[in-house]
C-alpha cells in the first residue's frame, strides 16, 4: 500500500486529490500521521462529521457560511456587477449551497479539494435542477483551474472567498501566481479575507500589504469593504 493510500484509509480524507495528500506528505517528511494533521489543519473545518453526515443543504453547519447572510452578503458583492455568466467559486467548501441567491441566470462552478463536498454538492444541483456543477480539483493545479475558466460562460465571476491565507500557508507567493492567472482568464475577481480568526473570537489586522500592493500594482480595485466580518477587494483588469 502507498502512502497516499495509508493516509486516505482514514474516511475523511478519502475524498481529497492524490496531488493534495502528495504534497502534504512531502511537507510532512513522508509521515502518515504528520501528514493527516496538516490535512486536517487546511481542510478539517470541511471534513467534520457534522458537514460529511450532514444532508440537504449544508449553510447552517460550516462555521464560515453561516455566519453570512448570502442574500445580502451576495446582493452587495453583485450591486455594481452586470451580466455576470458565470461565477468560479475556488475553494468553494459549501457554497454552492447558497446557488439559490446569486443572481438569476447564473452558471455556478465550485472547485473544492473534499470530494465528499462536492459529492453532495452535485447531487444537490441535481435534485433541484441548478445551472451548476462542482468539480474535485487541487487548485495548486493551476493549469486545470484556467482550463474550467476557458470554459465558463462569460462574463466570468471568480470567487476567492478565504483562501488566500491557506494557499500561501502551503506555498508563499503561489495566490500572486494563481490570482495572476485567473485574471487573464476572467473579468472580475472576488477576494475574501477573514476579520476574525474561524472561532470568531481574535480579530485579525486583515492589512494584508503584500496582497494590496500586488493587487495595486498589476489590477484595477474596484471596490474594498467589510461585510459580515469578511474584508472584500474586487479586482478588474
Amino acid at each position: 500500500m502507498s502512502l497516499i493510500e495509508k493516509v486516505k484509509k482514514k474516511k475523511e480524507f478519502s475524498g481529497l486529490p492524490d496531488s493534495v495528500v502528495s504534497r502534504a506528505l512531502r511537507e510532512s517528511g513522508e509521515d502518515v500521521k504528520e501528514a493527516r494533521a496538516l490535512l486536517r489543519k487546511y481542510f478539517g473545518v470541511f471534513l467534520t462529521n457534522r458537514v460529511l453526515k450532514g444532508k440537504g443543504n449544508l449553510l447552517d453547519v460550516h462555521i464560515s457560511s453561516k455566519k453570512r447572510d448570502y442574500r445580502e452578503f451576495y446582493g452587495e458583492i453583485f450591486k455594481d456587477i452586470e451580466g455576470a455568466g458565470s461565477v468560479i467559486d475556488l475553494g468553494c467548501g459549501v457554497n454552492g449551497f447558497s446557488y439559490e441567491y446569486l443572481p438569476e441566470g447564473v452558471e455556478y462552478i465550485g472547485i473544492e479539494a473534499a470530494g465528499q463536498l462536492v459529492e453532495k454538492m452535485n447531487c444537490f444541483f441535481k435534485e433541484r435542477n441548478f445551472d451548476s456543477r462542482a468539480i474535485c480539483e487541487d487548485l495548486f493545479d493551476a493549469e486545470k483551474v484556467v482550463r474550467i475558466l476557458e470554459k465558463a460562460k462569460s462574463p466570468r465571476v471568480v470567487f476567492m472567498f478565504q483562501v488566500v491565507d491557506a494557499l500561501e500557508s502551503m506555498k508563499r507567493d503561489f495566490s500572486k501566481e494563481l490570482i495572476s492567472r485567473v485574471m487573464e482568464n476572467c473579468e472580475v475577481l472576488i477576494i475574501s479575507l477573514p476579520l476574525v480568526s474561524l472561532g470568531g473570537g481574535k480579530k485579525f489586522a486583515v492589512k494584508r500589504k503584500w496582497l494590496m500592493d500586488f493587487l495595486e500594482s498589476e489590477f484595477n480595485i474596484e471596490r474594498d469593504f467589510e461585510i459580515f466580518l469578511e474584508r472584500i477587494i474586487c479586482v478588474r483588469k
